[in-house]
């Protein structure tokens, strides 16, 4: 697979020559740190002092418990990269978990600006001018910023990921050999995806270049390279289909649902919470169609002119396919969460965006064809505008989810896939704290407080650990029955008083009211 992609001249993207030869390596990866930076940082600004998206209270609740690995076990089972960043960081800064966040989402979100960049010049042997241009529309995509909302984990393992892959399609030095081998085991430990990303495409062009009888030397040092991680991403899996057994004592009890997946694998048409359910096969069919078109429609044609063979591309761009598109050809057995493989898509796009812009910016400059490319030049302007819009107003979601009330977060049906808030509204956050508080005040070793999944990291991070917590998904009355059936005489409950249209959870009718926090309220159960 050779990459049939040419390096433009500065004159095509309207910059003077000298910058090109001006700005070394070094301040370009500066650059695109600062800009992903900064534009990341402008949602954590207007959301100041709350965090933004779901996962930020997990991640808060991991720094303040400050345990990286509980067990030997959780070296291989469990992707622990992050957690060994942030939770020294809380440590010895002794600041707010949700303050230290909102710094370190925008340095992901620029490591990452800056690894599509080093992908550009040294996988694709771009220029500077064109690589920064590709660094640049990634920056400013929804399905980016998406992944940079609350994906903290998948960010740092993508990052990773793409300073990885440029060492495994050329020939090594010892020095390059060994640089493999260390990041491609930090991209394992950092996340599943990168993970699975990168043996894929090692293994995948190993296996067409010996098919096509043309295996290189590059090929086999990486694959000797990747070795190691390999195996530590093959004993993780093993580990978490025979857990070790911990024998650690908790105070959560644990009634999710999960036996719509296994492993990596969801029945799609079984599983039920707030992302995902689908009465039918079609309304599973609508959802990932109507993202799709959400998230690329906007300049897919820019991917389509600026489509090139390249081995490493090629392979990423079939394995995120599979993961985004596979549920609607086995919808009962396919890997689990599509809409995390459809965001990803964004990295290969951005490449093939980049270079379409610049083939239609070269047709421009022909004079011949100056005149029939006008009206198309218009068609490209808008759709570079509509998606750098679309990733303004997501950008904007704390200061529209406090004031109109619309945004991305409102569209349907794609809304749900759009972690905008902290679980619950942000007005309702201090509400929140505050009955936690209340909670530690009244509760003692005769009861126990049920928790939705979306208050349940808030029960983590501030509930006392001598309560214990009943985590439930779908089912109240369930929940609650588990807690009476465990032997305790109270109950507590914690829900909206009114109406937000959240979740689709019912508090059930023999709970009685029994403190109320603005529009948040306790109830309770045998007081």
């Amino acid at each position: 697979m050779r990459l049939k992609c040419a390096t433009p001249s500065s004159r095509l993207i309207g910059l003077p020559a000298w910058f090109e030869t001006s700005l070394t390596t070094g301040k370009a990866l500066a650059l695109c740190f600062l800009a992903g930076f900064l534009i990341r940082l402008i949602p954590e600004v207007l959301a100041f002092p709350y965090p933004i998206g779901w996962d930020a209270v997990d991640y808060a609740v991991a720094m303040k418990n400050g345990v990286i690995l509980s067990h030997w076990s959780q070296f291989f089972a469990t992707t622990w990269l992050f957690n060994a960043v942030t939770i020294p960081l809380y440590n010895l800064s002794k600041l707010d978990p949700f303050l230290i966040l909102k710094f370190v989402a925008p340095a992901l979100y620029g490591f990452n600006v800056a690894g599509v960049y080093w992908f550009a010049r040294k996988a694709l042997g771009w220029s500077v001018k064109l690589s920064l241009f590709a660094g640049g529309l990634f920056s400013i995509q929804l399905a980016s910023i998406r992944i940079s909302w609350d994906l903290f984990r998948n960010l740092l393992g993508m990052g990773l990921l793409l300073f990885t892959l440029p060492l495994a399609y050329k020939p090594l030095s010892k020095r390059g050999f060994l640089w493999l081998v260390l990041l491609s085991l930090l991209a394992v430990f950092a996340h599943e995806y990168s993970a699975v990303t990168l043996l894929a495409i090692v293994s995948g062009l190993l296996c067409w270049r010996l098919l096509r009888k043309k295996l290189t030397r590059a090929n086999v040092q990486a694959f000797l390279a990747v070795l190691p991680a390999a195996f530590v991403f093959l004993a993780g899996v093993f580990l978490r289909v025979f857990p070790a057994k911990l024998g650690e004592a908790t105070n959560v009890i644990d009634f999710s649902d999960s036996s719509s997946r296994f492993l990596f694998f969801t029945d799609y048409l079984s599983v039920k919470d707030a992302v995902y359910y689908y009465p039918t096969y079609w309304w599973l069919v609508a959802d990932v169609l109507a993202l799709s078109a959400f998230l690329y429609l906007s300049y897919f044609y820019l991917v389509w002119k600026g489509y090139f063979k390249h081995g490493i591309l090629s392979f990423w761009v079939a394995l995120l396919l599979v993961g985004a598109f596979g549920c609607l050809v086995f919808p009962f057995f396919a890997l689990d969460l599509w809409d995390r493989w459809m965001f990803m898509l964004v990295y290969p796009f951005a490449f093939y965006a980049a270079n379409g812009l610049w083939r239609l910016l070269k047709t421009y400059n022909n004079p011949r064809a100056h005149q029939r490319f006008g009206a198309l030049a218009a068609k490209v302007k808008v759709m570079v505008i509509i998606t750098g819009l679309l990733g303004s107003i997501y950008l904007a979601t704390p200061t529209l989810m406090n004031t109109v009330n619309a945004g991305v977060f409102s569209v349907y049906p794609v809304l749900a896939h759009f972690s905008s808030a902290p679980t619950v509204p942000y007005q309702d956050v201090d509400s929140v704290k505050q009955a936690m508080n209340w909670l530690n005040a009244n509760m003692d070793n005769q009861s126990c407080v049920v928790l939705h999944h979306a208050f349940f990291p808030w029960g983590l991070l501030y509930l006392d650990k001598t309560h214990e917590l009943v985590h439930f998904i779908n089912d109240a009355d369930a929940a609650v029955e588990v807690c009476l059936q465990h032997g305790f005489s109270h109950v507590f409950f914690i829900w909206w008083n009114q109406n937000l249209g959240w979740y689709d959870i019912s508090v059930p009718e023999y709970l009685t009211r029994t403190e109320d926090f603005g529009r948040l309220s306790v109830y309770s159960y045998g007081m």
